[in-house]
């Protein structure tokens, strides 16, 4: 009886032994694969620039300063698209608050029928703090409408943005919705 109790510790312990051995193998397999996606996302970072900085549309319209109810100059060129700030103008949104109306001019340069929202992100800032969306009670201007156009045609799309004060300048980022490229658009607005 002895000799099956010993038996079975030398079962057990070997059994133990594997377990551990299969648990090492499967860390080292948990590892080799974490180093793997880890070298593919550096060498991701590596080839689409690596650097963090913003990089800016180069040229005159790159950046531009404006002012509220005037028409505005800044537009450039973003992926396979043209946007313009055409305008910008303080209103009052659905529910009382000051809110600004900025009127873009979106020209669609790509082979495929594309939206304002669906080709660019655009971004509105007062002290560094978005801008949320709003509308306006008479929002019956078919320009609010986000629609399809094809290449070479160009729309004039509004959007109206809650104000955070009336005379704190608004900074407008504009970026191509699904890029790898960091280029974007700023424009200033003062109020």
């Amino acid at each position: 009886m002895e000799n099956n109790v010993n038996q079975n510790a030398e079962v057990q312990n070997a059994v133990n032994t594997a377990l551990k051995e299969q648990k090492k193998k499967k860390k080292k397999k948990t590892w080799i694969i974490i180093a793997i996606v880890a070298v593919i996302l550096i060498l991701i970072v590596a080839i689409s620039g690596g650097d963090s900085e913003e990089t800016s549309v180069s040229g005159e319209n790159a950046s531009q300063s404006v002012d509220a109810e005037k028409d505005v100059v800044a537009d450039g060129k973003i992926g396979d698209y043209v946007c313009k700030v055409k305008s910008a103008s303080i209103c009052k949104d659905w529910v009382g608050e000051d809110a600004v109306k900025v009127v873009y001019e979106f020209t669609n340069n790509n082979s495929e029928p594309q939206s304002f929202d669906g080709a660019l992100e655009i971004n509105l800032y007062q002290d560094g703090v978005g801008l949320e969306t709003t509308f306006t009670s008479s929002d019956d201007d078919s320009s609010i409408y986000d629609v399809e156009i094809k290449n070479g045609v160009t729309k004039e799309v509004i959007k109206y943005y809650v104000l955070r004060d009336k005379t704190t300048p608004i900074e407008v980022e504009i970026t191509e919705l699904f890029s790898f490229d960091d280029t974007k658009i700023t424009t200033t607005i003062n109020l």
